[in-house]
C-alpha cells in the first residue's frame, strides 16, 4: 500500500493512451479542486483549530489562511500519504495541494453563484474522464476496481507525470513505465482468453 512502485503502476495500468492522459492532466485536478469547494460549501465552518506552531507558520504564508474543516482533512491525509510513496515527490506535491484548497475554500465561499459552477466544472471533468477511457483507452477506470486508490492516486499520478517530463527520478520513471507495460500486457491476454470459446 505504501510502495510507489505498486501504487503508480497499478493506477497506471488504466492510464497508457496519451489522450486519456492529456485529459486526465487537465481534469483530476479540476475534479480536486472543486471537490475541495463542494466539501467546504457543505462544511463551511472550522471543525477544530490548528495548534500553535500550525498557526504561526500559517500566519506567514502570503493570503488566506485555510478554514480548519473536513477539505482540510483530506488534504492533509493526502500529502501525508505522497510524503510516504516518495518524499521529494510528496513535498513538491505539498504547496501546491495547498493553493488548491485554499483557493477552492475562499471561491467557495466569497461567490455567490459557487455551487452552481463547482457543480457544472466537477460534471464537466467527470465526463471528459469517462470519454478519455471508453474513446481512448479503451478500458473501464481505475476506480470501478478500486474506488479509494484510484480516487487518492490519481492526483499523485497526474504530478509525478509532470516531474517526470520534466526529469525527476529517470530510472524510476523507466521502472515504472516497464511494469504498466506488464501489466497492460496481462490484462490484454487475460481478456482476450475470457472471449474465446471453449
Amino acid at each position: 500500500m505504501f510502495d510507489i512502485r505498486s501504487e503508480f503502476s497499478k493506477y497506471g495500468e488504466y492510464h497508457a493512451n496519451r489522450i486519456n492522459i492529456a485529459i486526465h492532466m487537465v481534469f483530476v485536478p479540476t475534479i480536486l479542486w472543486t471537490s475541495m469547494g463542494l466539501v467546504t460549501l457543505a462544511q463551511p465552518h472550522a471543525l477544530f483549530e490548528f495548534p500553535t506552531p500550525i498557526s504561526a507558520l500559517l500566519s506567514h504564508i502570503p493570503g488566506s489562511s485555510p478554514v480548519a474543516n473536513t477539505a482540510t482533512l483530506i488534504i492533509t491525509a493526502f500529502a501525508a500519504f505522497y510524503i510516504v510513496l516518495d518524499q521529494i515527490a510528496g513535498l513538491l506535491a505539498t504547496p501546491v495541494l495547498y493553493g488548491f484548497l485554499v483557493s477552492a475554500q475562499q471561491y467557495a465561499l466569497s461567490s455567490p453563484a459557487s455551487l452552481q459552477y463547482l457543480l457544472a466544472l466537477f460534471s464537466i471533468a467527470w465526463v471528459a474522464q469517462f470519454i478519455g477511457h471508453g474513446v481512448f483507452e479503451r478500458r473501464a477506470p481505475a476506480l470501478l476496481d478500486n474506488l479509494m486508490q484510484a480516487l487518492v492516486m490519481a492526483p499523485f499520478f497526474v504530478f509525478l507525470e509532470v516531474l517526470f517530463a520534466l526529469g525527476y527520478r529517470p530510472s524510476l520513471h523507466r521502472e515504472l513505465r516497464s511494469e504498466i507495460g506488464s501489466r497492460i500486457l496481462a490484462f490484454r491476454r487475460a481478456a482476450k482468453n475470457a472471449v474465446k470459446p471453449n
